[in-house]
């Protein structure tokens, strides 16, 4: 089952969104079990509305949790993608309450908060104890699995665990009680959650993947609370290795391909579909518009993302997800050479002209960032398959939660605890195996990181990563170093402004 029960969730949905602002008894007293709930399908596509808001996770979401590491950006060639100097404002750091992406985040988190709280509240009322128990436990954790999300980017949260009941305009929690809270609840409901990984559990939450939130939770207390869990995150993530329910894919770039519902390794995916489960863009995002006629895209790509010259060279040459990035020549998809005629003009604000002029060539090397980026600089990013003939939307699922992060996070979680545990380096080894190199000795926090970094990168999980391990503001390519306030990002405007009791994050 690739998708989130779209055929079946209509009708309860219907009336599901009935009850998003008026959730009263009279509601309640006109729908019984009767009616709805009286079987699993049902279940099941109630469950589905809950999901659905991390459809937006590889946009606005992805897309400030990788943009501003050191991963990527998104350089102004030559008028798109400047929108007022944004971009460039998030790679800097100057991070503003007003950018949209925020917000956009934000709602993803909290939307899903909101629904969860109210599909709970309804199976409880409307759906007997014995039928409801397992998926009111599975809301339950999909809720802490936004909350991790919501205290990872912007800190404090308001914590809201009902529907009916909810304060109209509630207060931002400290961000280490509602982790406190995240933890008790994950701990609470992981035993009732259901260990089968097959087809009725893809793209849901069950035991394993929430062991892995509860692992991300641990590895990161340190951030989000001041006190370190290393001890709890390695046994966590034991258990998950344990469990032989996952493992990693011999050939890296299947957890990607179009077709990536077969991986043994993604644990929690977004099931993305072209037209029908739209969100994910990358092709478009990072591809040069004349590359509409290497892939026969229905339409030119925007030419944004691309990969930091320093984060592709870090990348050994033989190291296997180097291909991920697309550099070089272009084609078209019968073989001929590009050519780009703007090559032939752009001069950036140095005066350089593009130094190879009409072929559309990739080249690692950025000119500058912003206003007059050559269009052909920067290593596209490539990690996700393209396939061919799609219009605006990509039909790859999107790990959310991945095996190999759950052994990098074990091997961490050691190290942390001792710098010689051969258990940690036997784990980094194994995941340096697969990309066809060699054993990396002696394990240092260096080469630590730079192995989560390469490994994991472009899938959300970059600026995370790089805050615990104390380098995310640092001064790097067109960036100043930046103080210890964006840590989190700022509280969205429209939120400020809608709730009289948030109060802006420290700094902004």
């Amino acid at each position: 089952m690739k998708r989130w029960y779209k055929a079946s969730v209509m009708p309860i949905l219907a009336f599901l969104c009935l009850s998003c602002t008026d959730l009263d008894s009279k509601l309640y007293s006109e729908l019984t079990p009767n009616d709805f709930f009286k079987n699993d399908d049902q279940f099941v596509a109630a469950l589905g509305t809950a999901y659905t808001p991390l459809y937006s996770y590889a946009g606005d979401p992805w897309t400030i949790q990788e943009l501003s590491s050191e991963t990527s950006a998104a350089p102004a060639k030559f008028g798109p993608w400047d929108d007022g100097g944004v971009w460039a404002a998030l790679h800097r750091h100057q991070f503003n309450p007003n950018f949209g992406a925020f917000n956009t985040a934000w709602n993803m988190g909290f939307g899903g908060i909101s629904t969860c709280n109210r599909l709970i509240e309804q199976l409880t009322a409307l759906a007997p104890p014995d039928k409801s128990a397992a998926f009111v436990a599975e809301l339950r954790a999909l809720r802490a699995f936004y909350y991790f999300l919501m205290i990872d980017m912007f800190g404090d949260a308001p914590l809201i665990t009902s529907f009916s009941a909810a304060e109209a305009n509630p207060a931002r929690k400290p961000r280490a009680e509602v982790h406190a809270f995240i933890i008790k609840e994950l701990n609470e409901i992981i035993p009732n959650l259901p260990e089968t990984v097959n087809a009725t559990t893809y793209g849901r939450i069950n035991k394993w993947s929430a062991l892995t939130i509860l692992t991300k939770l641990y590895l990161n207390a340190g951030v989000y609370t001041g006190k370190t869990e290393w001890a709890l995150a390695a046994s966590t993530a034991k258990q998950i290795i344990d469990g032989n329910k996952y493992a990693l894919e011999g050939n890296y770039f299947n957890n990607f391909i179009v077709k990536n519902n077969a991986s043994r390794e993604n644990i929690f995916i977004v099931p993305y579909e072209n037209g029908n489960a739209n969100g994910f863009s990358l092709h478009m995002q990072t591809l040069h518009p004349l590359n509409k006629d290497t892939y026969n895209f229905a339409s030119g790509p925007w030419n944004g993302f691309t990969a930091l010259e320093e984060f592709y060279n870090s990348f050994p040459d033989n190291d296997a997800r180097k291909k991920q990035f697309i550099v070089g020549q272009q084609f078209t998809s019968d073989g001929k050479p590009i050519q780009d005629p703007n090559g032939a003009t752009e001069v950036d604000s140095k005066g350089a002209k593009d130094p190879d002029g009409t072929p559309l060539i990739f080249t690692p090397y950025i000119n500058e960032l912003t206003p007059k980026c050559f269009s052909q600089s920067g290593a596209r990013l490539g990690k996700f398959e393209f396939q061919k003939g799609i219009q605006t939307n990509m039909d790859n699922d999107f790990p959310l939660l991945r095996f190999a992060d759950v052994i990098l996070m074990r091997a961490e979680a050691l190290w942390r605890l001792d710098n010689n545990s051969a258990e940690a380096a036997s784990l980094i080894n194994q995941i340096r195996s697969r990309a066809s190199l060699p054993a990396l000795t002696p394990l240092n926090e260096d080469n630590l990181y730079k192995e989560i970094m390469r490994e994991m990168a472009y899938e959300g999980h970059s600026r995370t990563n790089a805050i615990r391990f104390g380098r995310f503001t640092r001064a790097r390519w067109e960036k100043p170093e930046s103080t210890m306030a964006k840590l989190v990002f700022p509280v969205p405007t429209s939120q400020l402004n809608g709730n009289p009791n948030f109060k802006q994050n420290a700094g902004y």
